[in-house]
């Protein structure tokens, strides 16, 4: 899978610099924000499967792109696996009191452990599934869910992390409404 993505990712960096994609290469005159969605080589690598399928591209000869990205990693294949590059990068507004690396991911785009990096930039996802849930209308104490990290969003807390491995492995915790079974741990 490392190979995979080392492929996809050369291929999508060798499309974006094609002669004939230059004019979409220029900055899009619009706020930095947008640019991760709006440069060219996130554009290539989401489009990627559509690119190399399209009856034609500009000219562009894709097998020949193909060929050369593969030689390419042919000549310095990944060191590692899917996950040890495939890393969670979630978004935060103020950097953690203590860094931390993050988890390796499986899954990506399409898959149903679905997290996406941008191809040809970075492995480093920060988008995935916010939630997973199931739940159960008949018998409520049936239900499940899982968010990324935990329930608490405070650094130190037992909850802070503690569902990321569930939710890693797609796995899912029990939704606990029984007042019996609930416990107050904390004022906030």
């Amino acid at each position: 899978a490392a190979a995979f993505a080392a492929l996809r990712g050369a291929v999508v960096r060798r499309l974006a610099a094609e002669p004939a994609l230059a004019a979409a290469a220029a900055p899009p005159p619009y706020p930095e924000v947008f640019r991760p969605w709006l440069a060219l080589v996130p554009r290539v690598g989401f489009a990627l499967e559509h690119l190399l399928a399209a009856e034609d591209l500009f000219g562009i000869d894709r097998p020949a792109v193909v060929r050369a990205a593969l030689e390419e990693v042919a000549a310095a294949p990944p060191a590692g696996v899917w996950g040890d590059t495939h890393r969670l990068a979630p978004w935060r507004a103020l950097p953690p009191e203590t860094p931390r690396e993050e988890p390796g991911l499986s899954g990506d785009h399409d898959c149903v452990l679905c997290t996406s990096a941008v191809p040809g930039l970075t492995d480093l996802a920060a988008r995935g599934p916010a939630a997973r849930y199931v739940w159960d209308l008949a018998r409520r104490e049936d239900s499940r869910w899982v968010v990324p990290h935990g329930a608490s969003g405070r650094p130190g807390s037992p909850h802070h992390r503690d569902q990321q491995p569930l939710w890693l492995a797609g796995d899912l915790a029990p939704v606990v409404t029984d007042w019996a079974q609930l416990t107050k741990e904390t004022d906030v």
